[in-house]
């Protein structure tokens, strides 16, 4: 099974710099495009806040996402790999699973747990959502 196109979603996290590696050893075996995504969101209780603030809040989240995947981006740089880097607004778990669905990519490798999970579950929520609703093979990594 050849693998052109790799998602690899990405947080900062261990997991996900560990994912990160991965993605890239496969990328160079296979000469894969990697496109690095990081997901970001408002808080639903603040869409009360007046709309020019709430825009400044958006472009405070998109920038700590770019700077996120810079983080990936030392990763790939130089390593002989294509790659893309997306920061995309919204739910990681519904984010993923729509692209999944839309079977743009051959493979999905991230990370078993992110930043925000509690400490003790086998998966992290995210992951655990990811695997329910794909349509392609996802790795996970530890």
């Amino acid at each position: 099974m050849k693998f052109e196109k790799i998602l690899l979603p990405f947080d900062d996290s261990t997991y996900s710099i560990n994912a990160a590696h991965c993605a890239l050893s496969i990328a160079k075996q296979m000469g894969s495009h990697v496109t690095i995504i990081n997901c970001y969101d408002l808080n639903p209780s603040i869409m009360e806040v007046p709309s020019p603030l709430l825009c400044d809040l958006e472009e405070i989240c998109k920038s700590k996402s770019e700077n996120i995947l810079k983080v990936a981006e030392e990763i790939f740089r130089d390593r002989g790999v294509d790659y893309t880097l997306k920061p995309i607004r919204g739910l990681p778990g519904k984010i993923l699973a729509d692209i999944s669905k839309s079977k743009e990519y051959d493979l999905i490798i991230m990370g078993s747990q992110g930043h925000s999970d509690i400490s003790g579950l086998f998966l992290g929520s995210v992951t655990h959502k990811v695997l329910s609703t794909m349509y392609c093979p996802v790795l996970v990594v530890p």
